[in-house]
């Protein structure tokens, strides 16, 4: 699985992709990935903790709610803007939308989260039942 670089590219564009696991191990080696990058581009600490938390949520997203075996992430910045993409192999039910749990509910704000946290997020399909690319933009 490859993830697309980004469309109109420009030249102070900085990206990094990785894929991994479809594991929940996998998901802190994706946070300290993005993490790490970021700071090594200059990003903020409170931004790069910021990003740690989307990639955290969305890959444990593609981890419980797809069937994949690999699950590939880009970050990238340019034009003063983070991207997250997470990619999955699998398939959904549906497609992520925002949920709105009850008091008692244990589970289903992360995209309360991401929505929270980020200038916009989205979902694409990957295209030929390949899987969901969930993405988000946090401007720093």
């Amino acid at each position: 699985m490859t993830l697309p670089s980004p469309v109109g590219v420009c030249p102070d564009l900085r990206q990094e992709t990785f894929e991994l696991p479809a594991q929940a191990v996998s998901v802190a080696e994706a946070r300290n990935r993005a993490f790490e990058r970021l700071r090594q581009w200059g990003m903020s600490v409170d931004v790069c903790h910021t990003a740690r938390l989307v990639v955290s949520e969305l890959f444990t997203n593609a981890v419980l709610h797809t069937d994949s075996d690999r699950i590939g992430c880009l970050l990238y910045v340019a034009d003063n803007q983070i991207r997250i993409e997470v990619r999955d192999q699998g398939s959904y039910a549906s497609t992520p939308m925002l949920l709105f749990p009850g008091a008692e509910e244990e589970r289903g704000r992360g995209l309360q989260l991401i929505e929270t946290l980020t200038q916009a997020w989205g979902v694409e399909s990957a295209g030929r039942g390949l899987g969901h690319i969930v993405w988000a933009v946090i401007r720093p």
